[in-house]
Protein backbone atom coordinates (compact mmCIF):
# COMPACT_ATOMS: atom_id res chain seq x y z
CA UNK A 1 0.00 0.00 0.00
CA UNK A 2 1.40 3.40 -0.81
CA UNK A 3 1.70 6.18 1.30
CA UNK A 4 0.11 9.58 0.27
CA UNK A 5 2.71 12.77 1.22
CA UNK A 6 0.57 15.22 3.21
CA UNK A 7 1.34 18.38 1.72
CA UNK A 8 2.05 21.77 3.40
CA UNK A 9 0.94 25.56 3.20
CA UNK A 10 0.82 26.92 -0.12
CA UNK A 11 1.95 30.55 -1.69
CA UNK A 12 -0.98 30.80 -3.86
CA UNK A 13 -0.51 33.02 -7.16
CA UNK A 14 -1.13 37.10 -6.81
CA UNK A 15 -4.73 37.48 -6.41
CA UNK A 16 -7.01 41.46 -6.23
CA UNK A 17 -7.59 41.50 -2.68
CA UNK A 18 -11.32 40.91 -1.43
CA UNK A 19 -12.14 44.96 -1.49
CA UNK A 20 -11.21 45.55 -5.20
CA UNK A 21 -13.19 42.19 -6.17
CA UNK A 22 -16.39 43.12 -4.08
CA UNK A 23 -16.03 46.77 -6.30
CA UNK A 24 -15.00 45.03 -9.67
CA UNK A 25 -18.61 42.77 -9.47
CA UNK A 26 -20.16 45.52 -7.48
CA UNK A 27 -21.02 42.98 -4.76
CA UNK A 28 -23.04 44.88 -1.64
CA UNK A 29 -23.64 42.81 1.42
CA UNK A 30 -27.75 41.29 1.53
CA UNK A 31 -29.55 42.66 4.48
CA UNK A 32 -31.92 40.03 4.23
CA UNK A 33 -29.05 37.40 3.88
CA UNK A 34 -27.52 38.45 7.06
CA UNK A 35 -24.31 39.22 5.29
CA UNK A 36 -21.03 40.86 7.14
CA UNK A 37 -18.23 40.72 5.21
CA UNK A 38 -14.80 39.83 6.51
CA UNK A 39 -11.85 41.40 4.72
CA UNK A 40 -8.69 41.80 6.71
CA UNK A 41 -6.36 39.18 5.40
CA UNK A 42 -4.92 39.38 9.00
CA UNK A 43 -7.86 38.06 11.05
CA UNK A 44 -8.84 35.94 8.09
CA UNK A 45 -5.11 34.12 8.39
CA UNK A 46 -5.90 33.94 12.58
CA UNK A 47 -9.85 31.91 11.63
CA UNK A 48 -7.77 29.96 9.68
CA UNK A 49 -5.13 28.83 11.81
CA UNK A 50 -8.14 28.38 14.98
CA UNK A 51 -8.90 25.23 12.75
CA UNK A 52 -5.35 23.65 12.21
CA UNK A 53 -4.01 21.25 11.83
CA UNK A 54 -5.34 21.62 8.13
CA UNK A 55 -2.19 20.03 6.31
CA UNK A 56 -4.21 17.36 3.80
CA UNK A 57 -7.58 18.34 5.33
CA UNK A 58 -10.45 18.39 3.77
CA UNK A 59 -12.60 21.25 4.95
CA UNK A 60 -16.32 21.91 4.64
CA UNK A 61 -16.81 25.96 5.03
CA UNK A 62 -20.50 27.13 5.66
CA UNK A 63 -20.70 30.64 3.84
CA UNK A 64 -17.71 31.63 1.31
CA UNK A 65 -18.71 34.65 0.41
CA UNK A 66 -15.95 36.50 -1.89
CA UNK A 67 -13.72 33.47 -0.70
CA UNK A 68 -11.44 35.64 1.64
CA UNK A 69 -12.00 33.15 4.28
CA UNK A 70 -11.15 30.20 1.32
CA UNK A 71 -7.74 31.42 0.34
CA UNK A 72 -6.42 31.26 4.20
CA UNK A 73 -8.02 27.99 4.13
CA UNK A 74 -5.57 27.01 1.43
CA UNK A 75 -2.69 28.69 2.53
CA UNK A 76 -2.53 27.15 5.69
CA UNK A 77 -2.57 23.29 4.13
CA UNK A 78 -5.97 22.63 3.49
CA UNK A 79 -6.60 20.13 0.59
CA UNK A 80 -9.79 20.10 -0.19
CA UNK A 81 -12.42 22.93 0.71
CA UNK A 82 -16.18 21.76 0.19
CA UNK A 83 -17.66 25.48 -0.22
CA UNK A 84 -21.78 26.33 0.63
CA UNK A 85 -22.97 29.62 -0.64
CA UNK A 86 -26.58 30.42 -0.93
CA UNK A 87 -25.61 33.82 -3.12
CA UNK A 88 -24.74 32.71 -6.70
CA UNK A 89 -23.11 36.41 -6.56
CA UNK A 90 -20.04 35.10 -5.64
CA UNK A 91 -19.79 32.22 -8.20
CA UNK A 92 -17.20 34.54 -10.38
CA UNK A 93 -14.56 34.89 -7.17
CA UNK A 94 -14.77 31.36 -5.97
CA UNK A 95 -14.66 30.11 -9.97
CA UNK A 96 -11.62 32.61 -9.66
CA UNK A 97 -10.09 31.28 -7.03
CA UNK A 98 -10.52 27.78 -7.96
CA UNK A 99 -8.36 27.62 -11.24
CA UNK A 100 -5.98 29.34 -8.73
CA UNK A 101 -6.20 26.33 -5.87
CA UNK A 102 -6.15 23.44 -9.00
CA UNK A 103 -3.21 24.94 -10.61
CA UNK A 104 -1.40 23.78 -7.17
CA UNK A 105 -3.30 21.00 -6.67
CA UNK A 106 -5.62 21.44 -5.10
CA UNK A 107 -9.28 21.53 -4.86
CA UNK A 108 -12.13 23.71 -4.42
CA UNK A 109 -15.69 22.80 -5.25
CA UNK A 110 -19.21 24.31 -4.51
CA UNK A 111 -21.14 21.17 -5.46
CA UNK A 112 -21.47 19.11 -1.96
CA UNK A 113 -22.61 16.01 -3.47
CA UNK A 114 -19.76 14.77 -5.41
CA UNK A 115 -18.15 12.25 -3.38
CA UNK A 116 -14.51 10.68 -2.80
CA UNK A 117 -13.21 7.28 -1.81
CA UNK A 118 -10.73 8.40 -0.32
CA UNK A 119 -11.16 7.44 3.67
CA UNK A 120 -10.57 10.55 6.02
CA UNK A 121 -12.17 8.42 8.91
CA UNK A 122 -10.99 8.31 12.44
CA UNK A 123 -12.07 5.62 15.24
CA UNK A 124 -14.42 8.08 17.37
CA UNK A 125 -12.80 6.65 20.68
CA UNK A 126 -9.33 7.38 19.58
CA UNK A 127 -6.94 10.18 20.54
CA UNK A 128 -6.51 11.18 16.67
CA UNK A 129 -9.11 13.43 14.54
CA UNK A 130 -10.44 12.69 11.42
CA UNK A 131 -8.92 14.46 8.76
CA UNK A 132 -11.85 16.51 8.67
CA UNK A 133 -12.98 20.45 9.23
CA UNK A 134 -16.15 22.10 9.57
CA UNK A 135 -15.59 25.56 9.33
CA UNK A 136 -17.67 28.82 8.70
CA UNK A 137 -18.05 32.82 8.96
CA UNK A 138 -21.86 32.38 10.13
CA UNK A 139 -24.52 34.43 9.31
CA UNK A 140 -25.95 36.13 12.71
CA UNK A 141 -29.40 34.94 11.59
CA UNK A 142 -28.69 30.81 11.31
CA UNK A 143 -25.99 30.60 13.60
CA UNK A 144 -27.89 29.09 16.11
CA UNK A 145 -30.37 26.86 14.28
CA UNK A 146 -27.43 25.20 12.41
CA UNK A 147 -25.25 24.88 16.16
CA UNK A 148 -28.76 22.88 17.55
CA UNK A 149 -28.89 20.90 14.47
CA UNK A 150 -24.99 19.89 14.39
CA UNK A 151 -25.00 19.32 18.28
CA UNK A 152 -27.85 16.45 17.30
CA UNK A 153 -25.80 15.42 14.78
CA UNK A 154 -22.80 15.11 16.64
CA UNK A 155 -24.86 13.10 19.71
CA UNK A 156 -26.36 10.77 17.17
CA UNK A 157 -23.04 10.51 15.25
CA UNK A 158 -24.62 11.19 11.00
CA UNK A 159 -23.84 13.42 9.00
CA UNK A 160 -20.05 14.69 8.55
CA UNK A 161 -19.62 13.30 12.43
CA UNK A 162 -20.23 9.49 11.15
CA UNK A 163 -16.48 9.66 9.99
CA UNK A 164 -15.27 10.51 13.90
CA UNK A 165 -14.75 13.54 15.84
CA UNK A 166 -15.10 16.11 13.17
CA UNK A 167 -13.45 19.77 14.99
CA UNK A 168 -15.53 22.58 13.94
CA UNK A 169 -14.26 26.68 14.13
CA UNK A 170 -17.29 28.79 13.58
CA UNK A 171 -18.06 32.26 14.46
CA UNK A 172 -20.85 33.67 16.59
CA UNK A 173 -22.07 36.59 18.21
CA UNK A 174 -20.19 37.69 21.05
CA UNK A 175 -23.23 37.37 23.87
CA UNK A 176 -24.46 33.77 21.98
CA UNK A 177 -20.77 32.21 22.63
CA UNK A 178 -20.65 33.52 25.89
CA UNK A 179 -23.97 31.91 26.48
CA UNK A 180 -21.67 28.44 25.07
CA UNK A 181 -19.10 28.97 27.64
CA UNK A 182 -20.47 30.18 30.39
CA UNK A 183 -20.16 28.55 33.65
CA UNK A 184 -22.71 27.02 36.36
CA UNK A 185 -24.04 30.07 38.27
CA UNK A 186 -23.12 32.79 35.22
CA UNK A 187 -26.38 35.02 33.78
CA UNK A 188 -25.13 33.85 30.47
CA UNK A 189 -25.76 30.37 31.39
CA UNK A 190 -28.84 28.61 29.39
CA UNK A 191 -29.65 25.75 27.40
CA UNK A 192 -27.30 26.08 24.61
CA UNK A 193 -24.27 26.16 27.26
CA UNK A 194 -25.70 22.17 28.45
CA UNK A 195 -26.02 20.91 25.10
CA UNK A 196 -22.94 22.21 24.01
CA UNK A 197 -20.30 21.49 26.96
CA UNK A 198 -21.64 17.75 27.78
CA UNK A 199 -21.02 16.92 23.61
CA UNK A 200 -17.99 18.80 23.20
CA UNK A 201 -14.70 20.94 24.19
CA UNK A 202 -15.69 24.20 23.75
CA UNK A 203 -12.66 26.64 23.75
CA UNK A 204 -12.78 30.80 22.57
CA UNK A 205 -10.38 31.16 20.28
CA UNK A 206 -10.42 35.00 20.39
CA UNK A 207 -12.74 38.06 19.38
CA UNK A 208 -13.21 39.75 16.18
CA UNK A 209 -14.65 43.79 16.83
CA UNK A 210 -17.52 44.35 14.90
CA UNK A 211 -15.64 47.42 12.99
CA UNK A 212 -13.89 45.20 11.19
CA UNK A 213 -17.03 43.89 9.25
CA UNK A 214 -18.15 45.44 5.87
CA UNK A 215 -20.17 46.84 6.28
CA UNK A 216 -19.63 47.63 9.83
CA UNK A 217 -21.60 45.25 12.56
CA UNK A 218 -23.14 46.50 15.32
CA UNK A 219 -22.04 43.32 18.15
CA UNK A 220 -18.47 42.05 17.93
CA UNK A 221 -18.06 38.50 17.08
CA UNK A 222 -15.89 35.28 18.67
CA UNK A 223 -14.55 32.79 17.28
CA UNK A 224 -15.35 29.21 18.82
CA UNK A 225 -13.75 26.05 18.49
CA UNK A 226 -15.73 22.70 19.24
CA UNK A 227 -14.11 19.05 19.74
CA UNK A 228 -16.60 16.36 19.89
CA UNK A 229 -15.47 14.21 23.74
CA UNK A 230 -15.31 11.08 22.83
CA UNK A 231 -17.64 10.02 25.75
CA UNK A 232 -20.75 12.64 26.27
CA UNK A 233 -20.55 13.79 29.96
CA UNK A 234 -24.69 13.10 29.66
CA UNK A 235 -24.82 9.14 28.81
CA UNK A 236 -28.43 9.36 27.67
CA UNK A 237 -30.10 9.72 23.98
CA UNK A 238 -30.09 13.22 22.57
CA UNK A 239 -33.89 13.95 22.35
CA UNK A 240 -34.34 13.19 26.54
CA UNK A 241 -31.14 15.44 26.98
CA UNK A 242 -32.88 18.14 24.84
CA UNK A 243 -36.03 17.82 26.04
CA UNK A 244 -35.28 18.32 29.72
CA UNK A 245 -32.47 20.93 29.25
CA UNK A 246 -35.52 22.82 27.50
CA UNK A 247 -37.68 22.58 30.16
CA UNK A 248 -35.17 23.35 32.67
CA UNK A 249 -34.39 26.94 31.07
CA UNK A 250 -38.10 27.79 29.58
CA UNK A 251 -37.69 30.00 32.67
CA UNK A 252 -34.12 30.63 33.87
CA UNK A 253 -34.96 33.29 36.51
CA UNK A 254 -37.27 31.01 38.24
CA UNK A 255 -36.87 28.26 41.05
CA UNK A 256 -36.30 24.47 39.16
CA UNK A 257 -39.39 23.27 40.27
CA UNK A 258 -41.60 25.92 38.30
CA UNK A 259 -39.49 24.74 35.17
CA UNK A 260 -40.12 21.08 35.10
CA UNK A 261 -43.67 20.73 36.50
CA UNK A 262 -44.43 21.43 32.59
CA UNK A 263 -42.35 18.48 32.05
CA UNK A 264 -44.77 15.43 33.60
CA UNK A 265 -48.91 15.94 32.91
CA UNK A 266 -50.59 17.73 35.70
CA UNK A 267 -52.13 14.84 37.27
CA UNK A 268 -48.54 12.99 37.82
CA UNK A 269 -46.30 15.10 41.01
CA UNK A 270 -45.83 11.92 42.20
CA UNK A 271 -43.12 11.53 38.83
CA UNK A 272 -42.12 15.26 39.78
CA UNK A 273 -41.78 14.77 43.32
CA UNK A 274 -39.68 11.24 42.67
CA UNK A 275 -37.66 13.21 40.04
CA UNK A 276 -36.01 15.46 42.22
CA UNK A 277 -35.93 12.49 45.70
CA UNK A 278 -33.95 10.07 43.07
CA UNK A 279 -31.58 13.04 41.79
CA UNK A 280 -31.08 14.78 45.19
CA UNK A 281 -31.84 18.34 43.33
CA UNK A 282 -32.91 21.18 45.12
CA UNK A 283 -36.44 22.10 43.89
CA UNK A 284 -36.04 25.63 44.44
CA UNK A 285 -32.50 26.37 42.97
CA UNK A 286 -32.66 27.93 39.76
CA UNK A 287 -31.26 26.05 36.28
CA UNK A 288 -28.32 27.72 36.19
CA UNK A 289 -26.75 26.93 39.47
CA UNK A 290 -27.34 22.93 38.40
CA UNK A 291 -23.84 21.90 36.93
CA UNK A 292 -23.40 19.52 33.87
CA UNK A 293 -23.20 16.43 36.48
CA UNK A 294 -26.06 17.29 38.15
CA UNK A 295 -28.06 17.80 34.69
CA UNK A 296 -27.14 14.08 33.72
CA UNK A 297 -28.53 12.43 36.94
CA UNK A 298 -31.67 14.40 35.86
CA UNK A 299 -31.82 12.98 32.52
CA UNK A 300 -30.72 9.56 33.77
CA UNK A 301 -33.99 9.52 35.92
CA UNK A 302 -35.96 11.03 33.56
CA UNK A 303 -34.99 8.34 30.47
CA UNK A 304 -35.40 5.68 33.28
CA UNK A 305 -39.10 6.73 34.02
CA UNK A 306 -39.71 7.49 30.17
CA UNK A 307 -38.68 3.30 29.92
CA UNK A 308 -40.87 2.61 32.80
CA UNK A 309 -44.20 4.66 32.17
CA UNK A 310 -44.34 4.16 28.37
CA UNK A 311 -43.48 6.63 25.57
CA UNK A 312 -46.98 8.53 26.56
CA UNK A 313 -44.44 9.85 28.77
CA UNK A 314 -41.97 11.59 27.04
CA UNK A 315 -44.79 12.16 24.03
CA UNK A 316 -46.56 14.28 26.87
CA UNK A 317 -46.26 18.38 25.73
CA UNK A 318 -48.11 21.35 27.85
CA UNK A 319 -48.23 23.31 24.60
CA UNK A 320 -52.07 23.85 23.92
CA UNK A 321 -53.31 22.22 27.31
CA UNK A 322 -55.91 25.00 28.06
CA UNK A 323 -55.95 24.45 31.63
CA UNK A 324 -52.74 24.00 32.58
CA UNK A 325 -51.63 27.60 33.85
CA UNK A 326 -54.47 27.63 36.38
CA UNK A 327 -53.07 24.48 38.08
CA UNK A 328 -49.39 25.47 37.84
CA UNK A 329 -48.96 26.94 41.62
CA UNK A 330 -51.38 23.89 43.01
CA UNK A 331 -48.71 21.65 41.13
CA UNK A 332 -45.61 23.57 42.73
CA UNK A 333 -47.43 23.19 46.33
CA UNK A 334 -48.22 20.01 46.24
CA UNK A 335 -44.50 18.45 44.87
CA UNK A 336 -42.91 21.25 47.52
CA UNK A 337 -45.25 19.39 50.28
CA UNK A 338 -44.29 15.87 49.18
CA UNK A 339 -40.74 16.15 49.18
CA UNK A 340 -41.09 17.54 52.82
CA UNK A 341 -42.79 14.15 53.61
CA UNK A 342 -40.81 11.60 51.14
CA UNK A 343 -37.79 13.39 49.92
CA UNK A 344 -35.77 11.34 52.83
CA UNK A 345 -37.89 8.27 52.34
CA UNK A 346 -37.44 7.90 48.71
CA UNK A 347 -33.66 8.90 48.83
CA UNK A 348 -32.84 6.62 51.42
CA UNK A 349 -34.79 3.89 49.39
CA UNK A 350 -33.06 4.67 46.27
CA UNK A 351 -28.97 4.72 48.26
CA UNK A 352 -30.10 1.13 49.66
CA UNK A 353 -31.24 -0.22 46.57
CA UNK A 354 -27.97 1.18 45.05
CA UNK A 355 -25.70 -0.42 48.03
CA UNK A 356 -27.21 -3.92 47.12
CA UNK A 357 -26.71 -3.56 43.59
CA UNK A 358 -23.28 -3.22 43.98
CA UNK A 359 -22.76 -5.69 46.83
CA UNK A 360 -24.66 -8.19 44.00
CA UNK A 361 -21.65 -6.86 41.26
CA UNK A 362 -19.13 -7.14 43.50
CA UNK A 363 -19.82 -10.63 45.30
Amino acid sequence: MSVSTVKSAIRLPPLPSLADLLRMLDLRARRQLSQNFLLEPRLLNKLAKAAKPLAGCHVLEIGCGPGGFTRELFREGAQRVVGVELDRRFQPCLENLQDCVRAADRDLETDCSHQREQDLSADWHSQQLPKIRLVGNLPFNISTPLLMTWLQDIAERRSVWQHGRVPLVLTFQKEFADRLLADTWTRSRGRPSILTQYLCEARRCFDISGRAFLPQAKVDVTVVRLVPLRQPLIPVPYPYVNKLVKHAFAFPNKSLVACMETLFPPDRCDLLIRLFAETGTQPQCTPRELSIAQFSDLCQAYHRMCQTEGSELFDFTYIGKEDLWRTRKSVQRKVLNGLTVNYFTVANIVNKTRLAQQANQSG
